[in-house]
């Protein structure tokens, strides 16, 4: 008797067709409802089939190179800020956005921070603090290819949530087809369906890269998550912990961890870090890479947002 080396899966199991798992879920349905009813809605007036018909060979893996840059927002006129800020470096922060107000006492929330080693984001709250904390930090040595500015090359933008996700990435687009700099970092807030924050963060990898193609000129940008909770407490922990994961899975260049409970401030850093580093879901290149229901579903918010960019230029 001769045994094949090679053990060929696919002419032991054969591979079910579409029309056999619609057949298999009409039976299941028991005439409740229909294969051809069950729809995963994206947003009002988007979804997509619960049946997909994608085959290997047709998915395009997302490959960025990623820091995983852990960033946290600190309020300067804290009275404990400079507290805060070594509390959050102590456990891996490495960006730190300053709302800086007019009067801020750089000294003061600054002391015994090594600036060179961090990035910096200088996030202006009054006319005139955003050149004034420049100045500072040009000052004390910091490294200044590490801080960003809204009105600098190295430029930040801010894209909140609105009403959809096609919204949210279209203003992306337009954000930065009009902006100046030549080394973004990129704010999107999160929002709360997991699936839907996944799709959404490739597809912005994607549309940017296409507008990058479009208008013949290299965008250079690193994308974080603001993975701001609208509960509190043990809540907050819960929410940032899993939009965390959707940015890891979606590819971001790492995230804007908010936790408003002090208690919980440290903890969904520990979360991302664990996520990234211990589970090595940070070394995986495009995690959702081969997930139809991913694929498709980043699919239709590329088409539509790129749609709706167009429509509005």
């Amino acid at each position: 008797m001769t045994l094949e080396k090679e053990l060929k899966l696919e002419q032991i199991f054969a591979k079910p067709t579409v029309s056999e798992w619609v057949a298999k879920i009409n039976k299941d349905l028991k005439g409740a409802k229909i294969a051809d009813d069950l729809k995963y809605v994206v947003e009002e007036g988007l979804s997509i089939s619960a049946i997909q018909s994608y085959v290997a060979n047709d998915l395009h893996p997302i490959s960025r190179d990623r820091e995983h840059l852990v960033a946290s927002h600190v309020d300067t006129r804290d009275t404990n800020c400079n507290t805060i800020i070594k509390d959050l470096l102590t456990v891996g922060v490495n960006t730190l956005i300053l709302d800086v107000y007019d009067g801020v006492d750089f000294d003061n929330i600054l002391k015994g921070v090594i600036l060179s080693y961090i990035q910096i984001v200088i996030f202006p709250m009054e006319d005139g603090t955003e050149v004034r904390a420049l100045d500072y930090l040009k000052s004390q040595g910091a490294n200044m290819d590490k801080v960003y500015t809204p009105n600098s090359r190295r430029g930040i933008i801010h894209i909140p949530f609105a009403t959809t996700i096609t919204n949210q990435l279209s203003e992306l687009l337009h954000k930065v087809n009009n902006n100046e700099g030549d080394d973004l970092l990129l704010i999107m807030d999160s929002q709360k369906d997991f699936l839907s924050e996944v799709s959404k963060i490739r597809a912005a990898h994607i549309l940017l890269a296409n507008l990058s193609k479009a208008i013949g000129k290299e965008i250079k940008y690193k994308l974080l998550s603001h993975t701001k909770a609208d509960g509190d407490g043990v809540h907050e922990l819960i929410q940032s912990s899993y939009m965390g994961l959707a940015a890891i899975i979606g590819e971001a260049d790492g995230i804007v961890s908010v936790a408003l409970d002090p208690k919980y401030r440290l903890n969904s850093v520990h979360t991302y870090n664990l996520l990234t580093m211990e589970s090595y879901l940070g070394k995986v290149s495009d995690p959702a890479a081969g997930s139809n229901l991913l694929e498709e579903m980043t699919e239709v918010v590329c088409q539509k947002s790129w749609a709706d960019f167009v429509g509005g230029a």
